[in-house]
């Protein structure tokens, strides 16, 4: 699309459709948000464990180029936004079962060009006191952030200064002819020149009255946070069993993998476990709490790939999704913004993972 003054909506205002807001914005389109939470980042985005990291990449991945572009993506975001990152804890440590896993992992992020450096465990019990027994070594990943992206979301809209609907649903796509012309809410519709479909796992209810389907699985994963009165933890520590960070607030953050859909493994199950877990592996307040389990289904498509791209044989609609969101969401949403309104096509996501 040669003109940067194209109306835009994006349906999505999480993490990846706030910063496709900001990017389209900057470059001068006029952009409409639509979201049926009431606030930008309320799905899955407020599920998110908050880790900008490589370090949790598995070198050679299919996507490791990618999310190496995306923590550039991240600094330059910083030096747009610096007031959005003021709360931000950079760092973190992580090991394997066994000081030689560890090393090997580490070579093989160093052999990809990635910035990382082996700490003894007298380092890390100055770094960490709290952690009762430190590993033998850990890999410290310097450029890694914790951040709450819900926060970070409101503030891309904020700072994209675009036009918003919150509480409403989109119900359908406008459809004239061969060209999407806008989106149609409960009480009403909102015209446009471009459709941005960036609602996670929820894409393919709209793309499936345009004949096509993303092939977007939902991937859970639970979030556990626990009051806490006293700081404890200061990076992010990723270790067996235990995936831990501390906000400003004092507030832990655990991630933990979904199970199944037993009782047993409800979340709030399993946050009572963890918390066990982490009295045995942290040197806690008294107090320490459970106040928040759910299960969030983030977007995931299984070449691991994101999707991003104009809807083929159908003009007027765009998908941007995929995971890992939240360390994506800066890269996806410039690519994005470069692909429709510059017309420049990153070779970062081949052709698989156009639409």
């Amino acid at each position: 699309m040669a003109s940067a003054k194209i109306r835009v909506i994006i349906i999505g205002a999480g993490i990846v459709g706030a910063s496709l807001a900001f990017h389209f914005a900057r470059r001068g389109a006029r952009v409409h948000v639509v979201d049926e939470n009431e606030q930008a980042g309320s799905g899955v985005t407020a599920r998110a464990f908050g880790w900008v990291n490589i370090i949790n990449i598995v070198p050679r991945a299919v996507n490791y180029s990618l999310v190496q572009q995306a923590l550039a993506d991240f600094t330059r975001l910083q030096a747009d936004l610096p007031d959005a990152f003021l709360a931000t804890r950079p760092g973190s440590l992580f090991w394997l079962k066994s000081t030689a896993e560890t090393e090997a992992f580490a070579a093989a992020h160093r052999a990809e060009g990635t910035d990382v450096e082996l700490v003894d465990a007298a380092k890390i019990a100055a770094w960490e006191p709290n952690l009762l027994e430190p590993p033998a070594c850990a890999i410290f990943s310097p450029r890694d952030l914790a951040l709450d992206p819900a926060r970070l979301a409101r503030d891309l809209i904020d700072a994209a200064g675009v036009a918003v609907t919150f509480g409403q649903k989109v119900e359908s796509l406008i459809l004239s002819g061969d060209r999407v012309r806008g989106v149609r809410l409960a009480d009403g519709t909102i015209e446009a020149d471009l459709v941005v479909l960036a609602g996670g796992t929820a894409v393919d209810r709209l793309t499936e009255s345009l004949g096509f389907r993303t092939g977007v699985e939902a991937s859970p994963s639970i979030i556990l946070r626990y009051g806490c009165a006293e700081p404890v933890v200061n990076r992010i520590l990723r270790g067996p069993g235990l995936e831990i960070r501390q906000s400003a607030d004092n507030m832990l953050h655990v991630a933990k993998g979904y199970i199944d859909d037993r009782k047993e493994n409800a979340p709030e199950r399993v946050g009572e476990r963890i918390l066990k877990v982490m009295h045995e592996r942290l040197r806690l307040p008294e107090g320490v709490s459970l106040v928040e389990a759910a299960a969030g289904y983030r977007p995931f498509f299984s070449d691991g790939m994101p999707r991003l791209g104009f809807l083929p044989g159908i003009e007027g609609a765009y998908v941007a999704v995929g995971h890992p969101g939240v360390i994506l969401a800066p890269l996806l949403g410039r690519l994005a913004a470069e692909h429709v309104l510059e017309d420049r096509r990153s070779p970062l996501i081949p052709s698989a993972g156009l639409i």
